[in-house]
């Protein structure tokens, strides 16, 4: 029992002391996927479907809490009457953490922009990718992250649309 209770208190004492590494200098490096149905509308018609976005990622902190990086995209979209879209493209991000860098949960928001193209045309679209919820720093280097996303998109061709998800991250935070 002496033991069991030693283990407890080990761990305890680990989680007190950890850092998260959201600090000025060090890189973060991982990504992130969405799932989500779509509306896309333009002039002529309305169309609905689901997709499925996944977005790697590698940034620096600039200061504590703030980082700035790229983020390659690749998406696969698939309307109810149509032919599925395959896209692909890369662009900047900026990322802010709320709370303190030693808590184990934070906070993040980002903010993206997104240049990118797609299999089936020769239109370049651009997306802003907005981002917010809870992170949880398994140890000091290794985070998951679950968002709520808002994305608008528009595409050469006047297509807008707007996309609402839920998403899941996995980041590893490397020191300086």
């Amino acid at each position: 029992m002496k033991t069991l209770t030693l283990f407890f208190l080990l761990i305890f004492a680990t989680a007190l002391t950890m850092n998260a590494q959201i600090t000025k200098g060090n890189w973060m490096v991982g990504g992130a996927g969405n799932f989500y149905s779509a509306q896309l509308k333009n002039d002529n018609m309305t169309s609905n479907g689901i997709g499925l976005e996944l977005r790697p990622n590698l940034g620096y902190f600039i200061t504590d809490k703030f980082a700035m990086g790229m983020s390659p995209l690749f998406a696969y979209y698939k309307p109810e009457n149509g032919i599925s879209v395959i896209s692909y493209g890369i662009g900047p991000y900026i990322r802010y953490y709320f709370l303190k860098p030693e808590n184990r949960i934070n906070v993040l928001s980002h903010v993206g922009y997104s240049y990118f193209g797609d299999n089936r045309a020769n239109d370049k679209s651009t997306a802003l990718d907005f981002r917010a919820g809870p992170v949880v720093f398994f140890n000091s280097s290794v985070a998951l992250e679950m968002t709520l996303n808002y994305n608008l998109n528009k595409l050469d061709s006047s297509t807008n649309y707007n996309i609402f998800s839920l998403g899941l991250g996995f980041q590893i935070h490397l020191e300086k």
